[in-house]
This record gives C-alpha cells, sequence and structure tokens, in this order.
C-alpha cells in the first residue's frame, strides 16, 4: 500500500509527466510533437510542463540539451508503459485513485494543495488522470515485472561477506546530562549529585536547561563522535553511574552520568539478513525496472523531433 508521503514523493513525476496523447485537450491542431511512440504523439505542452515542474523545484538555470534530452526519454519511457499497460489489460478502479488523491490531498495542509494545483495550471481532473496513470504504471511493474525479481540466500551472505564494515556498531553508551548556565551552577548540581548518583534524574528535570531535561536528562544511546565529541566523548571515558567533572559547550555547562555501555561489536548475518535482503529487492527491482523500459524501447517506433524540443526557450 502506497503511504501519503510516496504519493507526495511522486507528485512531481505526475507534474511533470503530462498529457500522454498530444491530441489530450484539443493540442492535435497546435505545435508539432516532441516525440512519436508507436504512432502515439508526445505534445510539446507535456515537455514544457516537464521544465516548468523543474523550475519549480529550481534544479537548474534553464534547460541544458542533457536535460531536454532526458526529459523526452522520460515521456517516451512513460508513454511506452502506458501502452503496454493498455495492451496487457493492466488498469485501477476508482476507489484506488480516489484513495491516492485523499492521501495526496492530506501532505497540503490549508490552502496549500488549491495553490500548488494554480502554480501548475491543473485541474482537480486532469491531476486525478495522472494519479491513475502514475498507480498504473505501478501496478504493471508489480503484476509483470517484480514477480521475476528474486534475492538469492547466497546473494546475501556474499554482501555480508564484502561489506563487513556497513555491519560494525561503534562502541555505544546510554547517558544523562544536565545542562546549566553557568559553571558555578554545574559544579553545585555536580557535588550534590555526586553524593547521591540516584537523585540525577530528578534534579535534571528541576535543573537542567536542555530539551530532554524534563525526562531526567536520558540523552538516550549514542556512539562516539556524535553530536559534540568535544562534549559528549567524555561519557566514554566514564564508567557506568560515575558522575563526570562540568563539561563546558557553546551551549552551557555540561553534568554527565552513564547508565549503561555497549563495546564496539559487528552485527551477525542473522541479524543483518533483512535488511540486506531489503536492500538488494530494492536495487533489484531499480534494475529490472530500467531493463523493462529499455527492452520496451528496443522493440517500439519511436520519433523524436529535435526542433520542438530544442525551441522551448529557458
Amino acid at each position: 500500500m502506497r503511504t501519503t508521503s510516496a504519493i507526495a514523493a511522486g507528485l512531481a513525476l505526475l507534474l511533470a509527466a503530462g498529457c500522454r496523447s498530444g491530441t489530450a485537450g484539443g493540442e492535435s491542431a497546435g505545435p508539432p510533437p516532441v516525440a512519436v511512440v508507436n504512432g502515439e504523439p508526445i505534445s510539446r505542452a507535456a515537455f514544457e510542463r516537464e521544465l516548468q515542474q523543474l523550475r519549480v523545484g529550481g534544479e537548474g538555470s534553464g534547460p541544458t540539451e542533457v536535460l531536454r534530452t532526458s526529459i523526452v526519454d522520460g515521456l517516451v519511457a512513460r508513454t511506452l508503459l502506458l501502452q503496454q499497460a493498455r495492451a496487457r489489460g493492466v488498469s485501477v478502479g476508482p476507489e484506488q485513485v480516489d484513495r491516492a488523491f485523499l492521501a495526496l490531498r492530506s501532505e497540503y495542509p490549508g490552502t496549500a494543495f488549491d495553490d500548488m494545483l494554480a502554480q501548475e495550471r491543473l485541474s482537480v481532473a486532469e491531476l486525478r488522470t495522472r494519479l491513475r496513470e502514475q498507480l498504473t504504471i505501478e501496478k504493471l511493474f508489480q503484476d509483470e515485472v517484480f514477480p521475476r525479481v528474486q534475492v538469492p540466500d547466497a546473494e546475501v551472505v556474499a554482501y555480508y561477506d564484502a561489506h563487513p564494515a556497513e555491519f560494525d556498531e561503534p562502541e555505544r553508551v546510554h547517558a544523562r546530562q544536565v545542562v546549566l548556565r553557568t559553571r558555578e551552577e554545574a559544579a553545585r548540581v555536580r557535588e550534590e549529585i555526586r553524593r547521591k548518583p540516584a537523585t540525577f534524574a530528578a534534579v535534571a528535570s528541576r535543573a537542567s536547561i536542555a530539551p530532554e531535561g524534563k525526562r531526567g536528562g536520558d540523552l538516550g544511546w549514542f556512539g562516539k563522535g556524535q553530536g559534540m565529541p568535544e562534549v559528549f566523548d567524555v561519557c566514554f571515558r566514564l564508567q557506568p553511574n560515575v558522575v563526570s567533572d562540568v563539561v563546558p559547550s557553546p551551549f552551557g555547562f555540561h553534568v554527565f552520568q552513564v547508565i549503561e555501555k555497549k563495546p564496539a561489536s559487528r552485527r551477525t548475518l542473522e541479524q543483518a539478513r533483512p535488511a540486506i535482503a531489503a536492500r538488494l529487492l530494492r536495487d533489484g527491482k531499480a534494475r529490472a525496472q530500467a531493463d523493462h523500459v529499455a527492452a520496451l524501447r528496443a522493440q517500439a517506433k519511436i520519433q523524436i523531433d529535435p526542433t520542438p524540443v530544442a525551441s522551448v526557450k529557458p
């Protein structure tokens, strides 16, 4: 199931895709298409809409030749996939489009959704059409391409053996801190806690100016070198329950107490197996997508006219 964030992440593709046919919206009598894919034109308007979306996203100062080529290639690929979906009878129902539309709209609070549509000069009906096309392409991949992608266990083992550093867990500590505005305050608090270490959380809740003070100064687990190493790495020199000296930082004066320590270690193959398998599956799907589009291109009749593409100004 698609999440709302996944739908929002795909919005740029939807906005950029334009109408897949040059005849949509009465454009057949307009400028010549930028490409024709198996007899189906890709309109100049679709190309211009993609350029507009890239400008809105702040990508680049103008449409370079490489960017123009990339845009046309993307539109050709999308057209090929939609053609194959129609040929294979792959489609999505209106209820799926409704869910995707509502999920997308929920990502834009207040009037932001309507503002986005206005900025893109896009009607709700056009957006729903593009959502349907995007969902159709996803279903095509799910039905026809991804079932062939497998991750043998031998590949998981080979990846684990070839990338040992990825599975190293650094030394970590679970610590608390109290942060005070002045060194004098911190020194007084340190002495109070040093006499009764068990009171650290209560003192942090009462006196610390740091955000985690309200939860007893609990910093959670962190590794060596994280955050401000010159401040927090003092915790790696402490034994559990020992109170640190006062440590200055740009944010105040810190007093630490280590709750627990974990030495550096390496995740076992069994511990790492789910993450490795997920990564290899994701990579395999990406390659399968690219290979599938390449195969469609190799069998298609594609005519690209560089003249209308080059005539679109930055």
